[in-house]
């Protein structure tokens, strides 16, 4: 396997998919704040951190099969490779009939007017409605978006980024088109959302087993010894899941319940001004859990410490371009947004700190991720998970912050990754080269 050869293929193209990504939504929030209008752009922006919260209850299946798919196809083991594809396929279809049906029974017995703070908004009975149709379009699309995980192990990174980019194409075209003929709805961009991401998903998975037919999930390729091999990374990955929810997704719930769907508005558009740098970053990074994987079966460890070093060379760039962001983000929403769009004054600065200790700790823990020694960064999401809302609630409350006291918590929560992934990191690989020598 040519590593590099597929690091640059993968980076050149996504980096390319990844910038169309990014013009596109930032093409989007425009026309979206103007069909919406503010207060009701909060309250969609409150459903979809909710709604993102649906698409972990896969169990952390999908993780894990990342992982054994990678391994599989990397000792090109293709009936392994075809009953691990099986077995997590059947297993999630279990695990969304369950979801289903209890994801129903909460959505009509919660009031969620009351849990949004949404006042007048929206009725109780519309929400309801709309969370129905979301909760319809995830529940059909826990086993078509696995297509992800088989072009990742496949090192297909960059087919996953155009078919995100497909996926927002869509959505950017069916808003435009409510934009100008149909009267502003929430309920009608929760269908546009979710047929986009239903017609993509399914034009990709055709993609990939018209080609790989040997590998098509059946009923008979389920095997039961194949849940242990998933599950035992899948739990933790899911305990994992369940904690970032908390962390990085509940952001704007609390916003809005403490600070008011308007101020979610103002909070979410800064965040997805940052969230470049993320991207970016994440451009780089897809492509390596797998090859992480691979150079680990083969006891590649050199390869895997120079590329390590080379991602924290890369970092100070990063740092730099946060920096100029911060100082430039006044003006780059006043041209995207426009100049009536007030910016929080402190809001910019603590959304570049939470860039950068977001990202400093990703290429550890895509390493640990592709090896699956995950245990220690699992206790520290759940420390982060158990701290997060009480911090950024002290902070915006107690301590005056306003919207900026909720990033901080955030970023309280998880600072301890800088410091710990690392050094677990290189324990691990100092530990392998002893044995291989």
């Amino acid at each position: 396997m040519d590593r590099r050869k597929i690091i640059l293929k993968n980076v050149s193209l996504g980096f390319v998919f990844k910038i169309l990504n990014m013009g596109i939504v930032y093409l989007t929030i425009p026309f979206l704040l103007k069909y919406l209008g503010t207060s009701n752009y909060g309250v969609w922006v409150t459903i979809f951190s909710i709604v993102n919260i649906l698409f972990f209850v896969d169990a952390g299946i999908a993780n894990g099969l990342k992982t054994k798919l990678t391994e599989a196809i990397s000792n090109k083991n293709l009936s392994l490779a075809k009953e691990y594809i099986s077995t997590a396929s059947i297993i999630i279809i279990f695990i969304s009939i369950v979801f289903f049906l209890l994801a129903c029974i909460t959505i009509y017995s919660v009031n969620l007017n009351s849990l949004l703070n949404v006042g007048d908004l929206i009725s109780n009975k519309d929400l309801q409605t709309v969370f129905f149709v979301i909760l319809i379009f995830i529940v059909s699309n826990f086993v078509l978006s696995l297509y992800k995980v088989f072009f990742y192990a496949i090192q297909k990174a960059s087919v996953v980024e155009f078919s995100l980019f497909l996926y927002r194409l869509f959505v950017f075209c069916f808003i435009y088109y409510a934009l100008n003929n149909l009267e502003s709805s929430i309920l009608n961009i929760a269908y546009i959302y979710g047929l986009s991401n239903f017609i993509v998903s399914i034009i990709f998975s055709f993609v990939f087993f018209n080609k790989r037919k040997e590998i098509l999930p059946s009923i008979k390729s389920f095997k039961k010894e194949r849940i242990n091999d998933l599950m035992s990374l899948s739990i933790r990955f899911f305990i994992i899941q369940m904690c970032m929810i908390v962390i990085f997704i509940t952001d704007n719930i609390i916003i809005s319940n403490l600070l008011g769907p308007d101020t979610v508005t103002n909070y979410d558009i800064v965040f997805k001004l940052f969230q470049v740098v993320i991207m970016l970053s994440t451009i780089l990074l897809d492509p390596f859990w797998s090859l992480f994987t691979d150079a680990y079966q083969k006891k590649d460890f050199v390869w895997i410490k120079v590329t390590i070093k080379r991602m924290n060379r890369l970092f100070i760039g990063v740092c730099f371009g946060t920096v100029v962001l911060i100082l430039l983000t006044k003006l780059i929403i006043s041209i995207w947004i426009g100049k009536e769009f007030v910016v929080d004054e402190s809001l910019p600065y603590f959304m570049g700190l939470f860039v950068l200790i977001r990202i400093f700790p990703l290429v550890y823990m895509y390493f640990l991720n592709a090896i699956g020694e995950i245990k220690l960064q699992m206790y520290l999401f759940i420390l982060g998970a158990i701290i997060n809302i009480p911090v950024s609630v002290l902070f915006v409350k107690y301590l005056d912050l306003g919207v900026s006291g909720v990033i901080l918590g955030t970023s309280v929560s998880i600072i301890a990754m800088v410091f710990l992934l690392p050094f677990q990191t290189y324990k691990i690989l100092k530990k392998n080269e002893i044995k291989k020598n």
